[in-house]
C-alpha cells in the first residue's frame, strides 16, 4: 500500500498538490503530458524532495526515513546503472552495500537474472546492452533488495513499439509473481492501458483523474484528459436546454445532447457512432465528404472533416458493406448518450512546468 497525503512542492513557479492511494500489490500508472510533475511526484515518494504532506508505505509513516531505509525499489528514467561495473555487479550492488553475504547475494543475482531473462549478460558490461537490456538490469538491481513498492519513471520509453509492449507485458508477469505495489509513469495511454489495473491523470501538479483504464475512456474528466487519452471529437460549443436535454450549437451544427446550458466542451465517442449512406435514423446525423478511411485489423477509422471534423471507428464487416471510401460522402449518426459533457480543467492556468 502506498498512501502520498497532499504531496507539496515547489520550484520556480511550478507548484505540486497532490494526493495519491496505490492498493496492495496494484499495478498503477501515473500518465501525464511533458512536465505535468509525474517525475517530481515520484521522486517525493522516493524522498528525494523535502515536501510537505505525509508518506506512508504498507501503513507505516515514512516521511521523515531517509530514502535508502524506505524500502522502495527506484528505477528512473535513465537506469542509474553504473558503467564501471558489469551487469552482475550491478544487479547486487543493493545487496553488497547491506552485507548480504556473498552466496546470498550470487543466489538472488542468477534468480533475478532468471525471471528477467538475462542470465547470459552477467559477465557483460553496461555499455554493451541494448536499451531493453539494460531496462532489465535495472528492474533487477531495483528488485534484488525485495522491496514492497517499486517506483517506475518511464521505464520503456526509449524502446521500439514492439519492444515496448514485449517488456510491458514481462513487466505486468513481474509484478504478478513478486506481488509488489507498481506506479508506472508515462506519457502514453497506450502503454499505461497495456499494464494499468489503474491511473492516475496529473495535470500542473494536481491529480486530475483516478480510475481503470476503461473508466477513463468512457469518462474522462475534461478536455486534458481526453486528448491525453487520443479520444478524437473534443468540441466546444453552446448548449440551451431543450426536451430534458440540451441542444449544442457548434459551427452551424446543431447536436441533442445531455441537460447542460451555455459554454460546454464535450466528447463525441467514436465506437458510439454509426455511420451509414444517408439511409439510417438516429437524434444526431451529420454528413460529409470522408477525408481518411483506414483498415485495421477488425475495426475501420472513418472521419468527416466538414461541417465539423468528426471520426467514427466501426466494425472492418460494416464499413465494407457500406462501400465506404474516401472522397465519398457518408453520414454519421449517434444518439445523445454518445456526447460526454466534460468539466472546466481546474489546474491552475499559469502554473510552470516540471518533469
Amino acid at each position: 500500500m502506498i498512501h502520498a497525503r497532499d504531496i507539496r512542492f515547489e520550484i520556480g513557479d511550478f507548484r505540486l498538490n497532490a494526493s495519491l492511494e496505490v492498493g496492495d500489490s496494484e499495478y498503477f500508472v501515473l500518465l501525464g503530458s511533458t512536465g505535468s510533475g509525474k517525475t517530481l511526484f515520484l521522486e517525493s515518494i522516493c524522498g528525494l524532495h523535502l515536501t510537505e504532506g505525509r508518506i506512508l508505505l504498507d501503513g507505516v509513516d515514512v516521511t521523515d526515513v531517509e530514502p535508502g531505509r524506505r524500502g522502495i525499489g527506484y528505477v528512473p528514467q535513465d537506469g542509474a546503472l553504473f558503467y564501471h561495473l558489469d551487469v552482475r555487479h550491478n544487479i547486487g550492488f543493493g545487496l553488497r552495500v547491506r552485507g548480504t553475504g556473498n552466496s546470498t547475494r550470487e543466489e538472488t543475482i542468477r534468480r533475478l537474472a532468471r525471471m528477467l531473462q538475462i542470465e547470459k549478460l552477467l559477465d557483460r558490461r553496461i555499455p554493451g546492452l541494448s536499451g531493453g537490456e539494460r531496462q532489465r538490469v535495472a528492474l533487477a538491481r531495483a528488485l534484488a533488495c525485495e522491496p514492497s513498492v517499486l517506483l517506475l519513471d518511464e521505464p520503456v520509453s526509449a524502446l521500439d513499439e514492439f519492444t515496448r509492449d514485449a517488456v510491458c507485458r514481462e513487466l505486468v508477469r513481474l509484478q504478478r509473481a513478486t506481488g509488489v505495489s507498481v506506479i508506472h509513469v508515462c506519457h502514453s495511454f497506450a502503454e499505461a492501458r497495456l499494464v494499468g489495473d489503474r491511473i492516475g491523470v496529473i495535470d500542473q501538479g494536481e491529480m486530475a483523474q483516478v480510475g481503470t483504464p476503461d473508466e477513463l475512456e468512457q469518462f474522462p474528466a475534461n478536455a486534458y484528459v481526453a486528448n491525453l487519452l487520443r479520444l478524437e471529437n473534443v468540441f466546444v460549443g453552446s448548449a440551451r436546454p431543450a426536451n430534458g436535454g440540451a441542444q449544442i450549437e457548434i459551427d452551424g451544427v446543431t447536436l441533442r445532447g445531455p441537460a447542460a446550458d451555455g459554454r460546454v466542451e464535450f466528447v463525441v465517442r467514436p465506437w458510439e457512432i454509426r455511420v451509414d449512406n444517408g439511409t439510417g435514423s438516429a437524434a444526431n446525423q451529420v454528413s460529409g465528404r470522408i477525408v481518411e478511411y483506414h483498415l485495421a485489423g477488425p475495426l475501420a477509422r472513418v472521419r468527416i472533416d466538414r461541417p465539423i471534423p468528426l471520426v467514427a471507428t466501426i466494425a472492418r464487416e460494416h464499413a465494407e458493406s457500406k462501400n465506404l471510401a474516401e472522397g465519398k460522402t457518408a453520414t454519421l449518426l449517434f444518439e445523445p448518450e454518445a456526447i460526454h459533457l466534460l468539466q472546466p480543467r481546474t489546474a491552475p492556468a499559469e502554473a510552470g512546468t516540471a518533469r
